[in-house]
């Protein structure tokens, strides 16, 4: 079966060669070339692997009319994806969601937090200008993280709490059974209207939460005004989930001590971006999920999907709207 890899033009690596191991020449794999024609390229392909979902219309009705069965998005977020366009075309659409990127996801998160409670955005700086011991750095043991969504990298990020002794709330839209949560050791579990418990809880809170209509804007000037001065924001997320205006004047006038912040409204964030001036914040440039293990565990979804197309499966984690 032939399959068609369209990548982001220079970083296809590792994620192409990371699918083609996992298909571990299964099926014929092609890779698309941006400066060729699209209905020769897309000739007899059942399977469009898509990294990132940037896919283009006319690359859409290329696929529609060729036949291609499923477009595989290489990626958990389809906020940017012709999702309708592509469903109304008769093409099938898959991602790959949250558990693949949740130890990445989890490990930034954290990585975030430990900078903030370490002073890095300082500290490089002042030994770079001869300053020694300075600033004072916080501790992360008996501080309370509030995670914001309790999904696949929720949950990792929490199992890696325990290690560091934080005590860890948490509130999501669904109510697992007490026995799926117990492993996680959290101190309080609660529905979605216990936020503003969290926010004032909290000394960390760390979003964890798909950007939805329901959940864009959702950490906007009222939220931040329930948290603690000393507290510090982290969004490995999506940016739109924060009202990023009303986070700059919470940092700006101290409301909040700092933000580490992964993710952002428009990407790449203009070099003169608020955020980009401030003292208290990390900034990453959307990085948490790009890594080496979720390279590898989202090309082997992609292959077991690719497999399923053949045997006349239907694929998993599909998206129908």
């Amino acid at each position: 079966m032939k399959v068609l890899f369209i990548g982001l033009p220079g970083k296809e690596e590792p994620w192409l060669g990371d699918v083609r191991r996992a298909l571990d020449g299964a099926h014929e794999l092609a890779v698309f070339d941006h400066a060729e024609a699209l209905d020769t390229q897309f000739a007899d392909v059942r399977v469009v692997v898509d990294q990132g979902g940037w896919a283009t219309r006319a690359m859409i009705d290329a696929g529609a009319a060729a036949g291609v069965e499923l477009w595989q998005v290489l990626g958990t977020g389809v906020d940017h994806s012709e999702v309708e366009y592509t469903l109304a075309n008769g093409i099938r659409l898959a991602n790959t969601p949250g558990p693949f990127s949740a130890v990445a996801l989890a490990e930034h998160a954290l990585f975030l937090m430990l900078g903030l409670a370490k002073n890095l955005r300082a500290a490089e700086p002042n030994l770079r200008a001869g300053i020694q011991n300075l600033p004072v750095n916080d501790e992360l043991e008996d501080k309370v993280l509030g995670l914001v969504g309790f999904g696949a990298s929720g949950r990792e990020l929490a199992r890696r709490a325990r290690a560091f002794e934080l005590n860890v709330i948490a509130v999501d839209i669904v109510e697992p059974p007490e026995a799926e949560l117990a492993p996680f050791g959290l101190r309080w579990y609660g529905p979605s209207s216990r936020l503003p418990d969290l926010l004032g809880e909290a000394d960390y809170v760390s979003l964890h939460v798909p950007l939805t209509p329901q959940t864009e804007g959702m950490i906007g000037a009222t939220e931040l005004g329930l948290m603690k001065p000393e507290a510090f924001l982290i969004n490995v997320a999506r940016g739109r989930l924060v009202d990023e205006a009303a986070l700059i004047d919470a940092l700006r006038a101290g409301r909040i001590r700092g933000a580490g912040i992964d993710v952002f409204s428009i990407e790449p964030p203009d070099p003169t971006h608020p955020l980009l001036q401030l003292d208290n914040v990390i900034l990453t440039p959307h990085v948490a999920g790009v890594t080496t293990g979720t390279s590898r565990r989202r090309g082997a979804a992609c292959a077991e999907n690719i497999g399923r197309i053949a045997e006349g499966l239907p694929p998993l984690h599909e998206i129908t709207a």
